[in-house]
């Protein structure tokens, strides 16, 4: 997948990343100074929007300015929700409040918390556990496929049938303050960005080798991650592919800990 995004101002236009028999995908931002800017995604098929991780309240305006360049605002009918954590989700109270009818599609575990944000029980939900599909109106499909403990327990993804791009969250995602929207070079030298961030907050070798079993019939031209860059080209994908099988995080660091260390538990009520 080629994106040429240099040419755009990504501090105020969106940038096209696919487009096919009136399937589109665009970037709608965030390109903050943070280390931890967002990437929020819009998916455009017919009269139809759907944004994919919206951010947090901070990112409304910017986010709202560019959809407008794409589409007429109204078009927004749906906000997909990786996890609950508020970078990349809290500004579903904002979208909600421009338009109480958007609905809202995650798994059951996330749209717990996300009701504490809108201080709504009453909002539009898809269940992706009940509905793990979504056929849109050009024939795109798109799959819920779950990724437990990467780093929420109800974590799930987006795999794009018809563009072949997964919406990965926090999966491959990396922290940086230089940034490029598609990852340049090597996949090995951005290794280091994506490190600590998988290392501490991804639980377990366990979790990343179970997830990446779903993607055994997937095929992929690129994966967007929330944060960091977008990873395209057979050989980078095949690396962040390897990257998640070999990792090493979270309690994988922990030591063991033995009954006789415990013991005491059984000793200090005697």
């Amino acid at each position: 997948m080629e994106i040429d995004y240099k040419k755009y101002n990504l501090a105020k236009e969106p940038v096209p990343l696919f487009n096919k028999d009136g399937h589109e995908i665009y970037w709608v931002g965030a390109a903050t100074t943070t280390t931890l800017r967002n990437n929020i995604y819009l998916i455009k098929d017919g009269i139809e929007c759907i944004i994919v991780d919206c951010g947090s309240r901070g990112d409304f305006e910017n986010t709202v300015s560019r959809i407008k360049q794409i589409a007429p605002i109204e078009y927004v009918t749906k906000i997909f929700a990786n996890h609950q954590d508020p970078d990349v989700t809290s500004g579903i109270i904002d979208w909600l409040n421009l338009n109480p009818d958007i609905e809202v599609i995650t798994s059951p575990f996330i749209n717990i918390f996300i009701e504490h944000y809108t201080g709504k029980d009453g909002y539009k939900y898809f269940n992706t556990e009940i509905n793990p599909k979504l056929t849109l109106s050009s024939g795109a499909v798109l799959e819920f496929i779950s990724s437990p403990f990467m780093h929420s327990p109800g974590a799930v993804t987006i795999y794009d049938h018809k563009a072949k791009v997964l919406f990965s969250g926090d999966i491959w995602a990396a922290i940086a303050i230089e940034w490029d929207l598609v990852m340049q070079g090597k996949f090995q030298d951005h290794i280091e960005f994506m490190d600590f961030f998988h290392k501490e907050y991804m639980s377990s070798n366990r979790a990343t080798r179970n997830f990446l079993a779903k993607l055994k019939d997937k095929p992929l031209d690129a994966i967007f991650p929330q944060h960091g860059s977008i990873i395209t080209g057979k050989e980078n994908i095949q690396s962040a592919l390897r990257y998640i099988r070999d990792l090493k995080c979270g309690v994988d660091f922990m030591p063991e800990v033995s009954d006789e260390e415990l013991k005491f538990i059984e000793e200090i009520y005697k």
